[in-house]
């Protein structure tokens, strides 16, 4: 049996930095490998995230900005 059933991949991190971080990180990482619909070609595709805010559709080979851990940011 894993001990990883609430915090999922931060799981890896075991006992240490707090339960509270390692949720925190694990909804960041979750969010951030997402699928995602890009603005562009309007396919439901994983974007790659070429910097900070920068971000790259895997198909149609467009570059735009969004947000730091998810191409579209609900600040926009």
């Amino acid at each position: 049996m894993g001990r990883t059933k609430v915090v999922g991949i931060a799981g890896r991190f075991g006992p240490r930095y707090g339960s509270s971080v390692r949720k925190k990180w694990r909804d960041i990482v979750v969010r951030r490998y997402e699928s995602y619909y890009c603005p562009f070609c309007g396919l439901r595709v994983k974007m790659k995230r070429i910097s900070v805010g920068i971000w790259s559709c895997s198909k149609c080979g467009r570059t735009f900005t969004g947000g730091a851990y998810q191409p579209i940011s609900s600040l926009k």
